[in-house]
């Protein structure tokens, strides 16, 4: 992401709204945006180089953030409909160790699943998932 875009990103963090899910009966503009999940779409051009196409930009709140942040919850979101899920790791049957696991299709959109990326790439990628304001989710060993 480009510093003009970036800034961009920044006015517009006042009047955003989180996207992730907060439960049944919850509305958008109860959740203010504190910042925007920047996820690059591309294709690497070699070993070292990376190159980004498009980029998915999620508005998320700070209770989110921090939820992304720590080691407890696991985010399931589906780049074919923007739904989200949360996961209790400690509750969970799985042993989940990614922050967000991005499906291509859920039961919400199709019933054909597309497949299942991670947010980390181990050590491949330097900088994976990023943060508008620079903070990076950092990698669950």
């Amino acid at each position: 992401m480009n510093a003009i875009d970036r800034l961009g990103l920044l006015a517009e963090l006042d009047h955003a709204c989180c996207e992730l899910n907060h439960g049944v009966g919850t509305k958008c503009e109860d959740y203010p945006a504190a910042d925007f999940i920047v996820l690059p779409f591309g294709h690497p051009e070699d070993m070292v180089t990376a190159v980004a196409s498009r980029e998915l930009v999620i508005p998320v709140c700070a209770e989110c953030l921090q939820a992304l942040m720590g080691e407890e919850w696991t985010l399931l979101y589906c780049f074919e409909c923007g739904a989200s899920q949360w996961v209790y790791r400690p509750l969970a049957k799985n042993r989940y160790r990614h922050h967000i696991m991005w499906l291509r299709g859920c039961p919400d959109c199709t019933n054909k699943f597309g497949g299942l990326y991670f947010n980390d790439f181990e050590g491949v990628v330097a900088a994976d998932v990023e943060f508008v304001t620079n903070r990076r989710i950092r990698n669950a060993a």
